[in-house]
């Protein structure tokens, strides 16, 4: 991806079967990754196994490439979609309206998974546009899976990950047929940087609505002026 100002790279998986996913190393600045281990270890005293599938807590600032992904997403979702053709959330987007019509909002969170916590199931991320997914701590754990295509109800390769180490992320975008993931707690309690790409709606950015208010509008459709916490 040419057009963007970091180095973004495709993972070494056969996008026949497990669809388009990119790797982007060094993520975070120092300060940003000084900023949220702070979250992190403020968060993790409340992590428990009851925490399933994860803790989380909203961002306090944007990073910078998060902040590059979403003033970029449209290109970004154009290129994947002439990479591979599939059934991708953003496919209504790209066919019914311009480049300049195309809004968007970030969701941001730290994301927190208890050690030993039991697997949650393969998923799609149906509903969101893009997946970023960057691993903070700790230095060594279980990586996400990715299981790709299903045939006739089986998978038609066996999982793989991109290797897990901090702070280099993993960006792909939610289709119905290749982003299939699923993820399992390690030895020690597992943190993530999550953040998604969703269509802007009206009104989610102008009413001073925290992360899990726009989270809540965005996936359970309700009304910005119905909206009660």
């Amino acid at each position: 991806m040419h057009f963007l100002p970091f180095e973004i790279y495709s993972a070494p998986f056969p996008k026949h079967i497990y669809g388009c996913i990119y790797e982007i190393p060094e993520y975070l600045s120092q300060k940003e990754l000084e900023v949220l281990g702070e979250q992190v270890r403020e968060n993790d005293p409340s992590l428990s196994i009851d925490s399933y599938p994860n803790l989380s807590a909203p961002l306090s600032f944007t990073p910078e490439k998060n902040q590059i992904i979403k003033d970029n997403a449209y290109d970004i979702m154009d290129y994947i979609r002439n990479s591979l053709a599939a059934n991708y959330s953003f496919n209504y987007l790209l066919n019914t309206q311009g480049r300049e019509s195309c809004k968007f909002i970030l969701r941001e969170q730290i994301q927190g998974s208890p050690a030993d916590m039991r697997e949650y199931p393969p998923h799609t991320d149906n509903g969101k546009l893009m997946t970023i997914l960057i691993p903070l701590c700790p230095v060594e754990s279980v990586p996400t899976r990715f299981h790709g295509k299903r045939d006739n109800g089986q998978w038609v390769g066996e999982p793989v990950s991109v290797p897990w180490k901090v702070n280099h992320a993993y960006l792909f975008c939610s289709s119905a047929e290749y982003s299939w993931h699923s993820y399992v707690g390690g030895k020690d309690n597992r943190w993530v940087l999550c953040t998604n790409v969703y269509e802007w709606k009206e009104g989610v950015e102008d009413y001073g609505l925290n992360n899990k208010q726009k989270h809540d509008i965005l996936n359970k459709g309700i009304p910005i002026k119905d909206y009660s916490g």
